[in-house]
């Protein structure tokens, strides 16, 4: 039975991404990296290896693990594909913005497309070059293709895995391991730390209910995870309210900071998974509301989330194009942030209408 919660955050993931990636609106005041330490991506990423394991490790259980690992490997070469599509429209659209608004190639990191068109190209193809906006994207290819290792060992060890991805999570901060970007600094979304949360997401989707650790239903952790979250609320409120400032301790300001969104800080990794845990307690998968009409469009966003993501990258470097030119108040900021989410809900409905596979599982992304 397809858990339309899956679609339904990850659709609202891809939405809240869409406004945090046009800095000029007000909207993105009200997302949730506002509210806490981690933010929508946490969300996709988690979501999507949720996905993977019940897709990939359903596939494999029924109908053998060569036939699983054919399709990991057929869907990674549908995301690096996409990826490498999304950077050459996003050259595309933002040369032609460009055109009046010159200082927009070195917003989009696109500027080296035209002084080294060539080596730029190779080392897109590479993995290691990207424009802005395309990093979480970047990050599940990479997670896509190490899926073939992944799949096999959580099928076989699915603890053992679990403890091997916090090892080099662990290793990777403590080393302070990343992998080299193009054409300087590292690829953003390190995928040697936002590996684990990929890998929970996978152990979650593919562990029977009843054999998941009973303290997962704990009172005590549901308190502890609250607590938590209010503590997170109120550090992250201090950051906008400096009256509040005052009341965070500076030795816990000193302990906490800077917690970084690249490498996954461990403070983002707590608050997602104390978010998930108390979603997963409060909103059963049963609920009659998830299959109704007013939420139809942000679950079908999650369910052709490759497509939408990628959609919202275009549409968004548009909005911010649009809105730098000087068309920018509440009221177009408004009309823009609008139209976007509606032209995102409207493809996806026309992929909907268009999908004949009849899926009974989400995408894996």
């Amino acid at each position: 039975m397809r858990d339309l919660r899956i679609d339904l955050f990850r659709g609202l993931s891809l939405w809240l991404i869409f406004v945090d990636h046009i800095p000029e609106v007000y909207f993105n005041n009200f997302t949730p990296r506002n509210f806490g330490f981690s933010d929508a991506a946490e969300i996709l990423v988690f979501l999507s290896g949720l996905a993977s394991g019940r897709v990939y490790g359903g596939l494999a259980a029924y109908s053998g693990l060569g036939i699983a690992l054919l399709r990991v490997l057929r869907r990674a070469i549908e995301i690096y594909a996409a990826q490498i599509v999304t950077i050459a429209l996003l050259l595309a659209e933002v040369a032609l913005f460009a055109i009046r608004q010159p200082g927009l190639l070195d917003q989009a990191n696109l500027t080296i497309f035209f002084v080294n068109p060539l080596e730029t190209i190779s080392q897109a193809a590479m993995l290691r070059y990207t424009p802005v906006n395309l990093d979480p994207l970047l990050l599940m290819v990479m997670l896509h293709f190490a899926l073939v290792l992944i799949l096999p060992a959580m099928m076989l060890w699915p603890t053992l895995t679990l403890i091997a991805s916090v090892l080099l999570y662990a290793v990777s901060h403590s080393l302070d391991w990343s992998i080299a970007a193009y054409p300087k600094g590292d690829i953003f979304f390190n995928p040697l730390n936002w590996q684990l949360i990929y890998v929970i997401g996978m152990w979650w989707g593919m562990t029977p209910a009843e054999k998941r650790p009973r303290v997962l239903t704990s009172p005590v952790l549901a308190g502890a995870a609250a607590a938590y979250l209010l503590l997170s609320l109120f550090v992250t409120l201090s950051w906008r309210f400096h009256a509040l400032e005052a009341y965070v301790p500076r030795a816990i300001a000193e302990l906490i900071y800077p917690i970084e969104k690249g490498d996954l800080d461990v403070l983002r990794l707590f608050h997602f998974l104390a978010l998930a845990l108390l979603c997963w307690r409060l909103l059963p998968g049963d609920l009659s509301v998830l299959s109704t009409r007013l939420l139809r469009p942000l679950v079908q966003c999650g369910e052709y989330s490759l497509a939408v993501y990628c959609l919202s990258v275009l549409l968004s470097f548009a909005a911010h194009a649009l809105l730098g030119a000087g068309w920018n108040n509440l009221a177009s900021q408004t009309v823009v942030v609008a139209a976007g989410l509606a032209i995102l809900a409207a493809v996806a409905a026309l992929l909907a209408k268009f999908d004949r596979t009849g899926a009974a599982h989400p995408r894996a992304l």
